[in-house]
C-alpha cells in the first residue's frame, strides 16, 4: 500500500513544534507551521541541558546532517552528569544522578545554545513557516479540521498539533479546564549570562564546569551556575556539516540566575531597562556579600543586555481525554517548573512519540484517530511523572522553594 500523506498544521514554532515538523516531512507528510513571534531572536533562555531523552528525539525527527550540526555545537562532554548543590565557598553539599541516565559514545548528548538549536531547527522550513501568525482556533469534522488564524485567514489540514506553549490557544479550546499554576522559584527567575573572558576564566575554578549547579548560603540566597563550551565554533561546524545553515557563533559563556534580594524592584519585560539591569545585577552582587570570588565574579561579569526574567509556571494537567484530530505536545500538554532540567526534553520526545503514530497511519497501520489516542497515552505516561516531581523544587534541586505571586507577578 502506497504511503498516504497527512496534512498537519501546528501551532507554534518552537522547539517541540519544530521537530515535530521535521519528523513529518522526514516520514512523508505535509505540514504548515505557524509562530505568532516574527523571529527566532525573542528571549527563552540561554543554556538548555538536552539528555538522551531529547538527543534521541532529535535524531528521530531531524535530516541527518542537521542532526549532527546539533551534536557539533553542543557543549562539551560533561565532568559529571546530574546536578550539584554547593554552598557559598563552593564546597559540595549534595548532589542527585541525572534522571535519564547519560550514554557513551563521542557525542554524549550535554546542553546546547537555546538559539542555536532554534536556528538548527528552522533550517529548509522556509516553504511551511508562518511567522508572525498565532493559530486562535479550530473546528474539527469527520474529514479534518479547519484552523482560523490571528490575521483572520484559515488553513485546512487532517491534524492540528497545539504546540504553542503553556498559554495555548489550542489547550484552551481543547481542553478547557486545565489550569495553569502560576509561581515563582526562590533565587531563580532572572537570567543573564557572562562570557568567560581570560580575565573570567582566570577566577574561575576547574569544579565550576563539572555540571549544572546550585550554589546556596545559610541566608536563603542562591544562584545556578551552568557553563557552555561549545564543541566546535558554529561557524566552522555549519561550514562543513550543513553549509545552507546559518548559525550565531558564540562564545563560550557562564548562564547564571541569582536571587534578587527581597524589596528590589523588577520591572515587566516591557518596561525591562538597561539601567534596571544594572539596579538588579548589582542587588545581585549584595546578596552574595561574603561568598567565594568566583560565584561573585559570574555575577559581575553578566552582560547588562543579557539580563531578564523569566515567569514561571506549569500546568494542572488533564487526566485523560478523548482522541480527535486535534492533540497537544510540549508545554501546551505538560508545561513544568526547569527544576529537572525536563521541559524540553519531555516536549522533544512529544514531537518524535507523535511522529512515530502519524507515519504508522500514513503507512495504513492504524486509524488516525486511534494513532493520535497511544501517542497521547504515551505522552501522559512519560512526562506527567516528570511534571509532578519538578514541582517539588526543594526535594529535588537542593533549594529553591516555590513562592505565591501577587497579582503583578512579583512575589506576594
Amino acid at each position: 500500500m502506497a504511503f498516504q500523506p497527512l496534512h498537519v498544521v501546528i501551532a507554534g514554532g518552537g522547539l517541540a513544534g519544530l521537530t515535530a515538523a521535521h519528523g513529518l516531512l522526514r516520514a512523508g507528510h505535509t505540514v504548515d507551521v505557524f509562530e505568532r513571534h516574527d523571529t527566532v531572536e525573542h528571549r527563552q533562555g540561554y543554556y538548555l541541558h538536552v539528555n538522551p531523552m531529547g538527543g534521541d528525539a532529535l535524531g528521530r525527527c531531524l535530516p541527518e546532517d542537521l542532526y549532527r550540526l546539533y551534536q557539533a555545537t553542543s557543549r562539551v562532554n560533561y565532568v559529571r552528569t546530574g546536578s550539584i548543590v554547593r554552598d557559598s565557598q563552593l564546597n559540595e553539599l549534595s548532589s542527585q544522578p541525572p534522571l535519564i541516565p547519560p550514554k557513551d559514545g563521542a557525542f554524549p548528548d550535554t546542553g546546547v545554545h537555546r538559539r542555536q538549536l532554534r536556528q538548527i531547527l528552522r533550517a529548509r522550513l522556509d516553504d511551511v513557516y508562518h511567522a508572525g501568525t498565532a493559530v486562535v482556533s479550530f473546528e474539527q469534522d469527520d474529514a479534518g479540521v479547519t484552523v482560523t488564524l490571528s490575521d483572520g485567514t484559515s488553513v485546512r489540514g487532517d491534524v492540528l498539533v497545539g504546540a504553542d506553549g503553556i498559554n495555548s490557544a489550542v489547550r484552551r479550546q481543547l481542553l478547557p479546564d486545565v489550569q495553569v499554576v502560576r509561581t515563582g522559584i526562590a533565587g531563580i527567575g532572572i537570567f543573564g549570562r557572562a562570557d568567560i573572558t581570560e580575565e573570567l576564566q582566570a577566577q574561575l575554578p576547574e569544579l565550576i564546569d563539572e555540571g549544572v549547579q546550585m550554589i546556596v548560603d545559610r541566608h536563603g540566597s542562591r544562584l545556578l551556575v551552568a557553563t557552555y563550551r561549545p564543541r566546535r565554533s558554529a561557524a566552522e561546524a555549519a561550514a562543513e556539516i550543513a553549509p545552507d545553515v546559518a548559525l550565531e557563533d558564540v562564545p563560550p559563556y557562564v548562564m547564571a540566575s541569582c536571587t534578587v534580594p527581597a524589596g528590589t524592584a523588577v520591572p515587566p519585560a516591557s518596561e525591562w531597562t538597561l539601567e534596571d539591569a544594572a539596579r538588579i545585577r548589582d542587588a545581585m552582587l549584595d546578596a552574595l556579600e561574603g561568598w567565594h570570588p568566583a560565584a561573585r565574579a559570574i555575577v559581575a561579569g553578566m552582560d547588562l543586555d543579557s539580563m531578564f526574567a523569566v515567569p514561571f509556571g506549569f500546568l494542572d494537567p488533564a487526566e485523560s481525554w478523548t482522541p480527535s484530530r486535534v492533540t497537544i505536545i510540549g508545554d501546551s500538554a505538560h508545561a513544568m517548573l526547569p527544576t529537572l532540567g525536563m521541559g524540553a526534553n519531555t516536549s522533544l520526545n512529544d514531537a518524535a512519540l507523535l511522529v512515530d503514530r502519524l507515519e504508522a497511519v500514513g503507512r495504513g497501520e492504524v486509524e488516525l484517530t486511534a494513532a493520535i489516542g497511544e501517542y497521547e497515552a504515551q505522552m501522559r505516561a512519560t512526562a506527567y511523572p516528570i511534571l509532578r516531581a519538578a514541582s517539588h523544587h526543594d526535594e529535588n534541586f537542593g533549594g529553591g522553594a516555590l513562592v505565591d505571586l501577587a497579582s503583578d507577578g512579583s512575589p506576594a
